[in-house]
């Protein structure tokens, strides 16, 4: 086990930072109460919906530079470049987190944070785990991201019920940034020490073996070679050389199979996620489920809370199963209890009020721990060296956009009992369908060799 507590001190600081992304994630799902809280108030509908977007095209705008940026900085200079936007984010909502332009402009600079902790931490863990690891690394960053959104959803609700206040002036945005600015800063201080350049980037760029060989020695927690990280570092060689007569362009020979795969699974949980995130959460649960202290609904809270236990349970079994059957049991029971949930809307008056709540949390549990780790964990593993910072970024950018695209709709289409009831029937459609193409497309690279997951995402013979 010294190897994976090696490598999951390497991405110690990556966690942090997409903790603090997930608690401006929760900022845009959530969104702050219009009534009550001064900022709020103060502005037009049209800026409240553009300062939820702003976060999403920060990230899409920084990704499209670390496309073709991503390899001509080591790891840790990325890093420290994503704790520097978040610190400025910090800084910002605390000292001014009522003032309507200082919340756009530095929710932009954390999407700045965010977009590039999100690439590169998944690229890295892709790069840098043991085979038998993988997954359960690109899980706990996963769990990192849901974790944010959890603790914003308790801020935001304590901050904007003044029987909790202790401080008058306290604020949500000034909330985030009082959590927000420690985590960066200290990210930013230990990721010179922590991180650990991975083998495969170093050979892909600079082709120094002694550096990547010593590099491995460190992740595994070893003090000298052994016969079995021989046969590791032999692949990596191989994959690096292998990428050298590939093509970086994401749509080449040989990347276009695995790129549409994981564009379509990554889309088909955008939908979902979106859907339950904006339409469920804020018009069904408020409906459904009123567990009010001192008049406010703490059900959302209740709710992601559940998710961020269900992403820490999927820590634990995502390598029992094989990735296509993980994920497949996660749709199934996903899309069941969603449609499930259609139907009992039809019929809401003739139901315990204690049933709708119910389905809804079980399905967003199952959700988490198997449709949104493996889409992640697919996405660390799918693409060659040479082809990886690109194939990565345009999936999340895909992935960025169609928030920023859902959350149009959805300010734009009213949020009834009758429209929920349809959107339920129709989403947990697209989780059945999705489900029955996982099951089919989804490679098991759990236990594989970086070269051997690859070349299974491209259909290759070993």
């Amino acid at each position: 086990m010294a190897g994976f507590f090696k490598q999951l001190s390497c991405i110690l600081c990556s966690m942090m930072l997409l903790f603090c992304g997930g608690m401006h994630i929760g900022w845009s799902i959530m969104h702050l109460y219009m009534s009550g809280n001064r900022w709020a108030v103060g502005i037009s509908i049209d800026e409240f919906r553009f300062a939820i977007l702003s976060f999403f095209t920060g990230c899409g705008f920084i990704i499209l530079i670390v496309a073709g940026t991503k390899n001509l900085l080591p790891t840790r200079v990325w890093i420290m470049l994503s704790a520097f936007f978040f610190i400025i984010n910090g800084v910002f909502f605390i000292a001014m987190p009522t003032y309507y332009a200082a919340t756009v402009a530095t929710r932009i600079i954390a999407g700045f944070g965010h977009g590039i902790a999100h690439v590169v931490s998944i690229i890295y863990v892709g790069e840098i785990a043991s085979r038998n690891y993988r997954g359960k690394l690109v899980a706990i960053l996963v769990s990192s991201i849901i974790g944010g959104i959890a603790l914003f959803t308790i801020l935001s609700m304590v901050t904007t019920n003044p029987v909790f206040v202790v401080e008058p002036n306290m604020h949500a945005n000034r909330a985030i940034g009082i959590v927000i600015l420690p985590l960066a800063t200290f990210a930013l201080l230990c990721s010179w020490f922590l991180v650990i350049e991975s083998p495969i980037h170093t050979l892909t760029t600079s082709g120094n073996e002694s550096e990547a060989r010593s590099n491995l020695i460190k992740l595994r927690g070893l003090s000298m070679e052994s016969p079995s990280l021989m046969d590791e570092f032999e692949d990596m060689k191989t994959l690096a050389s292998e990428s050298e007569s590939l093509s970086p362009f994401f749509l080449s020979q040989g990347n276009f199979p695995p790129f549409q795969l994981v564009l379509l699974v990554k889309l088909a949980n955008l939908l979902f996620f979106n859907y339950s995130m904006n339409t469920a959460k804020m018009s069904l649960m408020s409906l459904m489920f009123t567990l009010g202290l001192f008049t406010h609904n703490w059900a959302p809270s209740i709710l992601m809370l559940s998710k961020f236990a269900g992403s820490l349970f999927a820590i634990l079994i995502i390598d029992l199963l094989p990735r296509r059957f993980m994920y497949g049991i996660s749709s199934t029971f996903t899309g069941t209890f969603m449609l499930a949930l259609g139907i009992i809307l039809a019929t809401y008056d003739l139901v315990a009020t204690w049933i709708p709540p119910f389905l809804y949390i079980v399905a967003e549990v199952f959700n988490t721990f198997g449709m949104l780790p493996v889409s992640e964990i697919m996405l660390s593993e799918a693409f060659p060296p040479k082809k990886r910072a690109l194939s990565v970024s345009s999936i999340l950018i895909c992935e960025y956009v169609g928030h920023m695209v859902v959350y149009i709709i959805y300010f734009n289409v009213p949020s009834t009992l009758t429209n929920t009831y349809i959107k339920t029937l129709v989403f947990s459609g697209v989780i059945l369908l999705k489900c029955l193409i996982a099951v089919l497309t989804i490679p098991d690279t759990r236990g594989k060799y970086p070269r051997e997951a690859v070349h299974m995402y491209m259909h290759k013979k070993k």
